[in-house]
This record gives structure tokens, sequence and C-alpha cells, in this order.
């Protein structure tokens, strides 16, 4: 079993999903609901969506996922009968 590309596809992996979770995060902003309340700098968008906490998230799930699937796809029948 190669363990470089294990790890190789976690980390490709991982950055996907921390780019999914990046998308993620800004489409989950919401709008303001009334104009008056809000921070010094308006931006137009509520910023109660953590942006870092989605993409950490998105880079553990795409690294779990990323290693189990090299790994199931690296296994071999005679490996699976051990």
């Amino acid at each position: 079993m190669n363990m470089r590309l294990v790890i190789f596809s976690g980390m490709i992996m991982m950055i996907v999903g921390t780019i999914a979770g990046l998308g993620a995060s800004k489409y989950s902003e919401k709008q303001y609901q009334c104009c008056n309340i809000g921070p010094a700098l308006d931006l137009g968008y509520s910023q109660s969506r953590a942006p870092r906490t989605y993409a950490l998230a998105g880079a553990t799930m795409g690294f779990i996922f990323g290693s189990t699937l090299e790994l199931v796809r690296q296994s071999t029948p005679q490996e699976a009968e051990k």
C-alpha cells in the first residue's frame, strides 16, 4: 500500500473541502433585517457565519474522505481475506 498516495489524495480532497466550506459560508450569509442595525462598516450582510469554521470543517471532512477513498481503492481482495 502506497501511503504517499493516500496522504496526497487526502490533501487534495482537503483543498477541495476547504473551498467548498468557504463557498458554504459565503452562501449562508443573510441580509440584515433592518437597515439601522449593523456594525460601523456596513457590508449589507450579516457576518455571524464564521468562514474559518466552515473551512476547517470542510478540510477535515475532505481529508478523511479522500484518504479513506484511496485506502479502499488500493485494498486488494487478498488483504480483505486476512
